[in-house]
């Protein structure tokens, strides 16, 4: 009976492991960051912004966990920052220097503990 019990147990561990998920709720990117929150939303910015936010809330089955913001530019990877996920739902926001040649096609994909693509944002540098 109790190698049963051990069995049904390491059974349900591992089939909440496989079917755990972690999604994006939210995701914006920004300019300002206050308190853990953006501050407006925008999908455009001005080549002298000097710096862009990408802020994103995430809900998980599994914690702590983290999840990965890849920084693209014109399919360029620029920078991966993997960030932390303590909680079923955690607010968490990585940040880029843009400099002011970088003009044209941004976007920021995150990924989950697992490789997962689990949402993206595009945006616009512009003169």
């Amino acid at each position: 009976m109790r190698l049963l019990l051990l069995t049904v147990f390491a059974n349900l561990i591992i089939f909440v492991n496989v079917f755990a998920e972690t999604s994006v709720s939210r995701i914006v990117t920004t300019t300002d960051m206050q308190n853990r929150e953006p501050v407006g939303s925008a999908t455009e910015f001005k080549s002298s912004v000097g710096r862009v936010f990408c802020f994103t809330e995430i809900e998980t089955d599994k914690y702590p966990t983290e999840v990965t913001h890849i920084w693209i530019h014109d399919k360029n990877i620029e920078a991966e920052i993997k960030l932390p996920v303590k909680s079923p739902k955690w607010r968490t926001y990585s940040s880029k220097a843009i400099l002011e040649e970088w003009t044209g096609n941004w976007k920021v994909e995150v990924y989950s503990e697992n490789g997962e693509l689990i949402d993206s944002i595009d945006f616009k540098i512009h003169d």
